[in-house]
């Protein structure tokens, strides 16, 4: 599979947007605002990077805005790393059937809605 690194800036700035706009995108979503033709891809090869600079600058991991359509983890990401803490994207996987980290990721992703109020996309 080709590497999706190549849409990075549009990837990030669809993300930005949908932050301001205090919402979440599907992964299917993204694929085709991206303009791929299957929402299957690597995504990490795309997101980790964005999670990282992101974090960086601004303090909060972007990506957390994008979820799945379906299944147990509904409405979730995929992972759930605290990447403000060192510990790299795409690392810890998100359980859906912990509570705890459900509510710390819905808390996180308020946060990351409040960072980019104000972002220039």
């Amino acid at each position: 599979m080709p590497s999706i690194l190549r849409y990075y800036t549009p990837a990030r700035r669809i993300l930005c947007e949908i932050a301001k706009s205090r919402s979440t995108i599907q992964y299917g979503e993204l694929a085709t605002a991206l303009g791929l033709k299957s929402a299957r891809q690597e995504w990490h090869t795309l997101l980790d990077p964005i999670a990282r600079k992101e974090s960086e600058r601004t303090g909060r991991d972007l990506t957390l805005v994008v979820v799945y359509a379906t299944g147990p983890a509904k409405g979730l990401g995929r992972y759930f790393s605290n990447v403000r803490g060192g510990i790299p994207p795409g690392t810890t996987t998100l359980d859906p059937a912990d509570l705890t980290q459900v509510a710390n990721f819905y808390a996180e992703l308020e946060n990351v809605f409040d960072a980019y109020a104000d972002v220039e996309c």
